[in-house]
């Protein structure tokens, strides 16, 4: 089994199409500055909104990314907070509160992207996590949890290890579980 972790983001990115393992990886290096961007945003917008349009953003980063025009993870943090800028401003919209009051505060929002040292602290928790995840997860709930990751509904998960959809849904809750209950020991 490969270990996508000990892989650079240039690495996972090269035919990421042909190995969702790659896919998983770099989601998963990449989830805590989607819900740290989400959480910025959050006063403006619906939070459950924002981590989805951020995912998204993520996606887009992924499947567009060009070697050649710099760093992926500049890249990926770019296409992260414009699609939550563009989620903010829609909701905005939405809510029919366009008054000049509101162009100001949206204009002002502080710039979310991460510095050096976060981009180092978000590498340390994704490792952490990923260690976590290997060694107190069961195989069955770390390939569950993949599939979560990667976006699969549990009729997918299901399908990919020949197992019922409730079998899928309590190895994912014992996995949440586990990983709930570790994060709360570290706090």
């Amino acid at each position: 089994m490969t270990d996508y972790s000990q892989m650079s983001d240039r690495e996972l990115l090269e035919n990421n199409s042909a190995d969702s393992g790659k896919l998983a990886e770099l989601i998963s290096r990449y989830m805590k500055a989607v819900f740290a961007a989400a959480a910025r945003y959050s006063q403006t917008a619906d939070r459950e909104e924002l981590v989805s349009d951020g995912m998204q953003g993520l996606m887009v980063a992924i499947q567009s990314y060009n070697s050649e025009k710099g760093e992926f993870s500049a890249y990926a943090y770019a296409c992260i907070d414009n699609r939550l800028k563009n989620t903010v401003k829609r909701s905005l919209r939405r809510k029919n509160r366009m008054s000049d009051a509101d162009s100001e505060e949206l204009a002002n929002i502080a710039d979310t992207k991460p510095t050096p040292e976060q981009v180092v602290i978000d590498m340390e928790s994704k490792a952490l996590l990923l260690q976590n995840m290997r060694t107190n997860l069961t195989a069955l709930e770390l390939r569950c949890m993949e599939g979560v990751i990667m976006g699969l509904s549990y009729a997918e998960i299901a399908e990919m290890t020949n197992l019922d959809k409730k079998s899928v849904d309590n190895a994912v809750t014992r996995a949440r579980a586990k990983l709930r209950k570790f994060y709360a020991d570290r706090l």
